[in-house]
């Protein structure tokens, strides 16, 4: 293990290597040894100044998703992204690498929750989010694992796992259900409802298949914003897909008092059999 001065977290075996940020609780990125590209993307123009949110990687929203009028009074997306995460373990050997982290919100906010992630890594990536509510009233919130998927080119990969499922468009508020396999052209912006199962992004570009199978949420976002932002060079929004395990709209968490949620994913990477 190393770990920088600059707050990230570096770890590597024989099977992956991996970087977490302790501001934001970030896996700003994370390659098996037999990848060429990592599995995540990251915006090339982030200012790493522990101030703003960090572009890429797995940002964690919580306890509020977008700017929902849930807990209103925090945050866009909620403050565990801009928070400093406390390193509670590591163990690195040839058979595995897993890492703990632990939040405990600032006293400002106002909330008697607490939040530990934990990524466990094999051939394979485990990754969840567990929050405690240790107060004495319910709390309710919202939460995803913003997932920023590194991609040859947007516009040529294609979403399995989503048919048939009913999402909310967000820019302009309606529900359609999906009767293809998802191809994103020009900015896109969803919540697929009730999902569950298994989502595989198929990339030509970077001749693989990214799985993703998730726990603990209700929706999945998709997005792309068909346009670069602040934190991205030239260009570079073409190279990502958020897909999101989530809770949010209506499918919010209401914990109760000393009850646990967790929010977990599963994420695995193979080569594109072109056969099929």
């Amino acid at each position: 293990m190393n770990v920088e001065k600059d707050g990230v977290v570096y770890l590597s075996n024989g099977l992956a290597e991996c970087k977490i940020s302790l501001f934001g609780g970030n896996l700003v990125s994370y390659r098996p040894k037999n990848e060429e590209y990592d599995v995540f993307w990251l915006g090339e123009l982030n200012r790493f100044d522990n101030i703003q949110a960090i572009r890429g990687g797995i940002p964690v929203c919580w306890p509020r998703f977008a700017e929902e009028k849930l807990n209103d009074n925090l945050p866009r997306h909620g403050f565990a992204r801009l928070s400093d995460w406390t390193l509670k373990n590591v163990a690195v050997d040839d058979e595995k690498i897993e890492i703990c982290l632990s939040l405990i919100p600032e006293a400002k906010f106002n909330v008697a929750v607490t939040a530990e992630l934990v990524m466990r890594i094999t051939d394979k990536l485990e990754y969840s989010l567990e929050t405690t509510n240790h107060g004495d009233e319910a709390f309710k919130f919202s939460e995803a694992l913003h997932a920023y998927f590194n991609v040859g080119s947007v516009n040529d990969i294609e979403i399995k796992g989503l048919v048939g499922n009913q999402y909310r468009n967000s820019l302009d508020g309606k529900i359609y259900t999906l009767n293809n396999n998802l191809k994103i052209d020009g900015e896109f912006d969803s919540a697929f409802l009730n999902h569950t199962g298994v989502i595989e992004i198929v990339d030509p570009i970077l001749n693989r298949v990214i799985s993703l199978k998730k726990s603990g949420s209700k929706t999945m976002v998709v997005w792309n914003p068909n346009k670069d932002l602040a934190e991205m060079s030239e260009g570079q929004y073409r190279n990502f897909v958020c897909v999101e395990p989530a809770n949010q709209g209506d499918s919010f968490v209401c914990l109760n008092s000393r009850e646990k949620h967790k929010i977990a994913m599963e994420v695995g990477v193979r080569k594109l059999d072109r056969a099929n």
